[in-house]
């Protein structure tokens, strides 16, 4: 019997197969929940060393690589579309992107005057950052030196749900925040009404890429127990997310498990748009965007 890994208790094992849905991958997995918190553990994903492995291989493509837009016209879409750029949430530097991927947000970032470091494990990803003039760390966070109090503002963007140990994470990047700092945490949001709608067509399963599947409670607990206090939390559902999930569920019909680029699309973006903005509104959205503070 595993036990929750936030100190709950016992977790109860869902016999729903789940497999890779974007990519193709083969990798079937199960999740079990925690009924207290509401947490979801993939119980069964790839060993370490082939984990990491598939990263190298599929997490850097060649596809379009977009710096975020922070214009009035920009927010005026992001508040219909239903999707919210981190980057516009920063208020101060420095900032730390953990995870930064291609470096992207951090181009947004370095835009506005503010100092910007990224942390990223992928070779690949780190070296197309770099060809932006940005400062990369080429390192998993669990390795990686930090420096103490230094960072007014670290992100945390789709990282939590990878990583083997979320607490050693949390407390890490705990001890880079300056006094009054911020951790910026975007995850998607096992209490998701589109979740239960899509069930294993879902978008954001991503596995076996994501080892734990959070909701508002579970990522409190998560961070109360690293001494961080969750001081904001809303729900975004982003168009193209509902659209990516009734692509996915077209797909399985016919025995696809690859998604097609999502560019574009606006219109079909607008028509479904709406749903998500009352599934946020009641916190069903489809991911959580969070703010912590040091809470000692």
């Amino acid at each position: 019997m595993m036990d929750c890994p936030l100190g709950c208790g016992p977790v109860e094992a869902d016999e729903t197969p789940l497999r890779d849905n974007r990519m193709g991958l083969p990798h079937v997995v199960h999740v079990a929940w925690c009924r207290e918190c509401g947490l979801g553990i993939t119980v069964d994903a790839p060993p370490r060393g082939e984990l990491a492995a598939l990263y190298e291989q599929r997490y850097v493509g060649d596809e379009e690589r977009r710096v975020p837009r922070t214009g009035a016209l920009a927010r005026a879409w992001h508040a219909v579309n239903g999707s919210l750029p981190l980057t516009d949430l920063v208020r101060s530097g420095p900032v730390l992107d953990v995870g930064s991927n291609t470096g992207e947000a951090l181009v947004a970032l370095r835009a506005r005057g503010l100092e910007v470091v990224g942390l990223e494990p992928n070779r690949q990803a780190a070296a197309v950052a770099r060809s932006y003039g940005l400062e990369v760390i080429e390192s998993a966070i669990e390795e990686a030196e930090l420096p103490r109090a230094r960072f007014a503002a670290v992100l945390l963007s789709q990282v939590l749900e990878h990583v083997e140990d979320p607490h050693s994470l949390l407390r890490k990047v705990r001890g880079t925040l300056r006094p009054g700092g911020v951790v910026f945490i975007v995850v998607p949001n096992a209490a998701s009404v589109w979740r239960r709608m899509f069930g294993p067509y879902w978008v954001h399963w991503h596995v076996p890429f994501h080892l734990y599947h959070h909701t508002e409670r579970s990522l409190a607990k998560l961070c109360a127990q690293c001494g961080l206090e969750l001081r904001e939390a809303r729900n975004v559902t982003s168009g193209e997310w509902l659209l990516m999930s009734l692509a996915v569920q077209r797909n399985a019909r016919h025995g696809r498990f690859d998604l097609e680029s999502f560019s574009g699309r606006y219109g079909r973006r607008l028509l479904v748009a709406p749903a998500g903005r009352i599934a946020d509104a009641l916190h069903r959205g489809d991911a959580i965007v969070a703010q912590a503070v040091s809470s000692r």
